[in-house]
């Protein structure tokens, strides 16, 4: 048991930690679901702040499907209903 431990204590010692170049919504994406497996990642973003204007965004039913795969869909669904066509 104590070689099992060992295995995986040398297995954490090579996952390295990400960067993501990119605050767009490939990266913010990919750095939750890194995240989610246990890998650190760093964002890094050109702009310096948010944009709240200029921008429309549709959303399948699979990029739905996407962000509740990510745990992130129950927190947009109060602030725009999905439109799903089967």
């Amino acid at each position: 048991m104590a070689t099992h431990t060992h295995i995986e204590e040398e297995e954490m010692e090579l996952m390295e930690d990400v960067v993501i170049v990119g605050a767009g919504i490939a990266g913010l994406a990919t750095a939750v679901a890194l995240k989610r497996v246990g890998v650190r990642a760093l964002v890094l973003e050109r702009s310096k702040g948010l944009r709240s204007t200029g921008t429309a965004l549709t959303l399948t039913p699979n990029a739905w499907l996407a962000l509740d795969a990510l745990g992130v869909s129950h927190k947009l669904i109060p602030l725009y209903t999905p439109s799903f066509k089967y």
